[in-house]
């Protein structure tokens, strides 16, 4: 019989653990799955907030998450960049688990709030930042990549 899921912070070490992880939902949002490491996987892990959930040993779900600061509220949160769970564990409470983790994190260094997002057509993310009491926003993000992320840096003041 197996045991509880354990939530825990990702740990340097973790990075070959979490890359499969990361590859599914890549996979599962018709993102690149070719494109992430473990080398940078370790790097994220030494640069954010990432927890990772386990049963038995093995893992099963990672949130990521990114120190911001809201200026109309004047307070510090967390951006929530990816949340997965693997599908046979999904509606279990790990993902629940995981941004609880996230948000005890960021709350020892001073937020007070998490920012999640979730693409259009997600609608069962929807409903589940909606039960976490989250409050829907209509907010459409832009993203600038490759060559127009470098011709504006670019154009950045020697």
């Amino acid at each position: 019989m197996p045991g509880d899921p354990k939530v825990r912070a990702a740990a340097p070490g973790d990075a070959a653990a979490l890359l499969p992880l990361v590859r599914a939902l890549n996979r599962e949002q018709g993102d690149p799955e070719d494109l992430i490491t473990e080398a940078a996987l370790a790097g994220l892990i030494a640069a954010a907030h990432v927890a990772l959930a386990e049963l038995d040993g093995a893992p099963i779900g990672y949130a990521t998450g990114h120190a911001t600061f809201e200026t109309g509220h004047a307070e510090h949160g967390l951006y929530i960049g990816d949340l997965y769970v693997v599908p046979e564990q999904r509606r279990h409470g790990v993902g629940r688990a995981l941004l609880a983790q996230l948000a005890a994190t960021g709350k020892m260094r001073g937020a007070r709030h998490l920012w999640l997002t979730a693409r259009e057509d997600n609608t069962a993310a929807h409903a589940f930042y909606r039960r976490l009491g989250g409050k829907g926003e209509r907010v459409l993000a832009f993203a600038c990549v490759t060559e127009d992320f470098q011709t504006l840096a670019a154009e950045a003041a020697p």
